[in-house]
């Protein structure tokens, strides 16, 4: 059979859920024979929107649509001619026996019609909620504490009014206002510190700037080694120091030494860290870092941060980065919302108000459009009961659609499990982005005595930035560290040292597929009671569910933990409760057979 397999965006620049689930059956089905092939989006601003670029990723042939999302209008968001234009000529040039659709946004509802006048059979696995709602990411979500359980069209219009052009002078206004704002940035320490005392054999060694590693740049005192930069300021009650360090990526190709960070207050070392990643992968990137200045609350304390070249002190090729320095004196570590944030939410709120009307016109024709799409799609596949249900409440034909849990790549997992010591071992692994309720782990976690946890991060910090600065300010406890993006292939290793995962998603979620990677590892789960993570955990019997958006409730149930290691052993998740992407893709075989008949 010639498959086409079309989603949003791909790997490698995109590695969540839908994009990996996407690949690993698309490399099964190739294995079982059959030409499978791919066609997705990608932003590319120094290429036209609409054009197309071939490739092939990992034996998988692609055709990789650009848009860069310059929408003229509400309507091109999910109705795109110019989309329509493109994706027919891969249509008509592939002539794919059947077409799979793991998503369209960024894409067009256009494509499964030009499907439909060719006769070609469409399969559509749903990930999320897009096709029911309006807004960007699909989640039925417009707010903290603001899910959509049921879709109606005056919710939908204030979710879309970042694609209307009604207002336009209006929201200009409202981006010059914002960027006056956020040039007003609090720089923390950097200031301080280059007022500081500072000894380096040269001047040129110290001076402050901007690194970039990767897609994430941030403000930097550079420090060649050896150097050292004193200061003294006051240590509130509760205080943290956060910070990152890094070596410039300009120096990992090169010879010579790696870097050792230290951090003293009153000739007291509390930070002491060795990098070289000249000669480890692992000490690439930012390292952000807490530490807990309970033992040192006073007036006029004195820091004193050094670089020294290690381990045998060449100097040549070891520039050194102190990025972001700042005293966080904390109350309760809840996150008080900023200037900025307060004057988007009331600006933008002023705005809806006055496009109100047309705007829910453009939501009631998007649903009649994708009312108009349910008939066209020949069968959807939910990865989770709840999901199903939300779509047959939308108006989907029962008939039309059916439960099928997604198949995992259980290569790399094993089933030996260590068994837990103190301090325990958490992690969260996901989007840093709000509905992924990672706010609530940290205020949570803050609460727990501070030798008794560690709570390891994976999530590309240089993505959703704003989220990631309300994150560091939250943080209040020394154990929690924040990991950067964590690769596919490393999540076996991730999950083999890790005692409990958490998932503290604060929307519907579909069917996690980090919830079934933590069940192939027999790591307990501590998530959400609600939607699809509901579905796959089993209070007492593979995690624990707590009332979602509750940092209570996850307290207690983290608390639980630390105090009772033994119980999670009593909850390790049975691995062969996954299905394999092997059975899945012979599963999906005999579908793809059927509907072509």
């Amino acid at each position: 059979m010639k498959v086409l397999q079309v989603i949003h965006d791909f790997l490698p620049r995109h590695q969540a859920g839908s994009e990996l689930y996407c690949f690993h059956l698309s490399l099964e089905l190739k294995k079982l024979g059959h030409d499978v092939r791919m066609f997705y989006s990608e932003i590319d601003h120094e290429q036209p929107s609409f054009s197309i670029r071939r490739g092939e990723y990992q034996g998988l042939p692609f055709w990789e649509m650009v848009n860069n999302h310059g929408y003229r209008n509400f309507e091109e968001t999910y109705l795109n001619p110019q989309v329509d234009h493109a994706f027919a000529q891969c249509l008509d040039e592939f002539k794919p026996d059947v077409v799979h659709y793991q998503h369209l946004l960024g894409l067009s509802y256009g494509c499964i019609a030009l499907c439909k006048e060719r006769g070609i059979p469409v399969v559509f696995t749903l990930h999320d909620y897009w096709l029911t709602c309006p807004r960007g990411g699909g989640q039925r979500f417009c707010g903290e504490g603001k899910v959509c359980n049921e879709v109606d069209s005056d919710s939908c219009a204030s979710c879309i009014s970042g694609y209307s052009f009604g207002a336009s002078r209006g929201r200009g206004l409202v981006k010059r206002i914002l960027s006056l704002i956020e040039n007003r940035k609090d720089d923390g320490l950097v200031s301080v510190m280059r007022k500081g005392r500072i000894e380096a054999p040269k001047r040129s060694f110290v001076k402050p700037g901007q690194c970039m590693i990767g897609n994430d740049k941030r403000d930097v005192i550079f420090a060649h080694p050896p150097a050292s930069i004193s200061f003294q300021c006051d240590v509130g009650a509760k205080a943290v120091l956060t910070f990152a360090v890094a070596m410039d990526p300009g120096t990992y190709e090169q010879s010579g030494d790696g870097v050792r960070f230290i951090v003293r207050c009153d000739d007291v070392v509390i930070y002491d860290r060795c990098l070289n990643p000249k000669q480890n992968q692992d000490d690439r990137g930012w390292h952000d870092e807490i530490v807990s200045l309970d033992k040192f609350v006073g007036e006029q304390r004195r820091f004193v941060f050094e670089t020294q070249a290690h381990p045998s002190g060449v100097i040549d090729f070891c520039t050194a980065c102190w990025a972001e320095p700042k005293l966080v004196c904390q109350d309760k570590h809840v996150y008080r919302e900023s200037l900025k944030s307060k004057f988007q939410k009331q600006a933008e709120g002023i705005l809806n108000y006055l496009q109100h009307r047309p705007l829910k016109k453009q939501a009631e024709k998007r649903r009649r459009r994708t009312l108009e799409l349910f008939a066209d799609v020949d069968l959807f596949i939910a990865p989770s009961k709840f999901l199903r249900e939300k779509f047959m409440q939308f108006g989907m034909n029962p008939d039309k659609i059916i439960f099928s849990d997604y198949g995992i790549d259980a290569q790399g997992y094993n089933s030996t499990y260590q068994k837990p010591e103190t301090p325990i071992r958490f992690s969260f692994i996901g989007t840093l982005v709000v509905h992924k309720g990672l706010h609530v782990l940290i205020e949570a976690f803050n609460r727990l005595p501070h030798d008794s946890a560690i709570l390891n991060v994976y999530g590309d910090t240089g993505e959703f930035t704003d989220y990631v600065k309300r994150i560091k300010s939250m943080i209040g406890h020394p154990g929690i560290r924040l990991k950067g993006r964590a690769e596919n292939h490393d999540i076996p290793d991730i999950l083999a040292q890790t005692d409990a995962l958490i998932v503290p998603s604060i929307w519907f979620e579909n069917s996690p597929i980090t919830i079934h990677e933590a069940f192939l590892a027999q790591t307990p789960v501590i998530t959400s009671r609600f939607g699809g993570m509901a579905d796959l955990v089993q209070d007492g019997c593979n995690g624990i569910l707590f009332k979602m958006g509750d940092p209570d409730s996850l307290y207690r149930a983290l608390l639980k933990c630390v105090e009772q290691p033994e119980y999670l052993e009593s909850i390790r998740p049975d691995p062969l409760s996954v299905k394999t992407i092997e059975s899945d893709s012979e599963w999906m075989e005999k579908t793809y057979r059927e509907l072509i008949k």
